[in-house]
Order: structure tokens, then sequence, then C-alpha cells
């Protein structure tokens, strides 16, 4: 978390940021192999060609997969400005969106589960998509305060709800 004149800025960790990168290197070195010249990997023995056509694919569809993965979490928010009148939330590609705080009409709490790692809050947001924030962000208390505050006082309680439930 850094303070600036507006108000505080809070990041996830560079972890967040890069988590998937090695994973998608280490499956297109993978693909370029087994498009290449297999045998650099498999020197004693001939690699059956359905074998090879399989594994291509495999590596390929998993190169894909993790691909989506990066952009999408890099497309999400990423940095979170708290202001006096509004909410800046920033994705590492795109553009940066300011969600009033008048605009934010309820607060969920997503629990941990297999598939998400952290519990998520998530605002919904009159017009446009929901904010999500987990709960991982670096100094996720003071946003928590810091944002409780400026939300409308029945959204302060169902928030405080939800946490203690």
């Amino acid at each position: 978390m850094t303070r600036s004149g507006t108000g505080s800025v809070f990041n996830y960790s560079a972890r967040h940021r890069w988590a998937y990168v090695p994973t998608l290197l280490f499956l297109l070195v993978i693909f370029a192999i087994l498009v290449i010249d297999p045998s650099l990997v498999w020197r004693d023995h001939e690699l059956d060609p359905g074998t090879r056509r399989a594994g291509i694919l495999l590596a390929a569809a998993l190169a894909i997969g993790f691909a989506v993965a990066v952009l999408t979490r890099w497309a999400s928010p990423f940095r979170f400005s708290v202001g006096a009148d509004a909410l800046e939330v920033a994705p590492i590609i795109g553009s940066p969106r300011r969600v009033a705080y008048a605009d934010v009409r309820a607060v969920r709490i997503l629990p941990k589960t297999f598939m998400r790692s952290v519990p998520e809050v998530v605002l919904q947001v009159e017009a446009g998509r929901p904010v999500v924030i987990r709960t991982d962000i670096t100094g996720y208390q003071q946003l928590e305060r810091a944002l409780r505050r400026r939300l409308a006082p029945d959204l302060q309680a169902r928030w405080k709800e939800a946490r203690d439930s």
C-alpha cells in the first residue's frame, strides 16, 4: 500500500502478476521441441507420429489455456486507488476505471474454494461489471476499512455482516 495526494493505493504482489508465466513458457518450449525436433529429448527410439501429434496438440492446448489465464489476470483489476469520491480500479493491461461509491449497489464475499484460493469481495456496480477484490492484496485490511467507510451505511452493515459470518 502507498499513499498519494488523492488517497491510498493498493496493489497485488508480483507473484500474483507473474504466477502463470513460467508454466506458459515451459509449455511453449515443449511445443517447440515436439514441432522442430523431438530427438532433442527422445534419443533412444523413434517417436511415433501419432504420439508426436497428440503431444503437440496437448502442449498447444495447455499453452493457449495458460496464455488466456495470464491475459485474464492482467486484464482484471490489479491496482486500487481509494479516492475521496470514487474507487479507481486499474488493470495491468487496459485503461483504469473509476467507480463512484454511490454507484455500488451490493457487496458479496465469495468464500475460498478449490478454484478460488482466497476469499473475494465483489462490489456490484449500478452500471458496468462488478469489481472483484481478492483478499490477498497487499494491505487488504486497510483497503477494506477505507473502502467500507466511503460506502452507504446499509452497504457498510452488509459488508460487515458478510465478513463476520
